[in-house]
């Protein structure tokens, strides 16, 4: 799988860009990046690798409430961007990313190197 999903419809250069709220864990295999970006699809993320620095950018459109008047709103809408530099012990060949019903997963496999493994002990 490529570490890149294309990004089809971009917004303007000069549109606020926010910093979407992430949540990072570390697995025996891989570190996993989750991503809420309400209203986002494979169409209008971008995922990319360069240099040990992984980017997440894209952009979101909420749509209007049918009825009834919006008071406020927490989730960011627009462009967005968040950016990770990556620990030596990922494969940056073999990351992944998928979003679903607006949150977006990326998962960053470890080298096989730096995987922890069980050594027999005998007597």
């Amino acid at each position: 799988m490529s570490d890149t999903i294309q990004k089809t419809n971009p917004t303007p250069e000069n549109e606020p860009v926010y910093v979407p709220r992430v949540d990072v864990r570390e697995t025996a295999e891989a570190f996993v990046v989750v991503a809420d970006l309400p209203g986002a699809d494979e169409k209008s993320v971008e995922a990319t690798v360069q240099k040990r620095v992984l980017t997440i950018e894209g952009w979101t459109q909420l749509e209007k409430p049918q009825d009834g008047e919006e008071l406020g709103r927490e989730f960011g809408a627009g462009r967005f961007r968040r950016d990770f530099t990556l620990p030596d012990a990922v494969d940056p060949e073999r990351i992944q990313a998928r979003v679903k019903n607006g949150v977006l997963t990326v998962t960053i496999p470890k080298k096989e190197e730096v995987k922890a493994r069980k050594i027999q002990v005998t007597g």
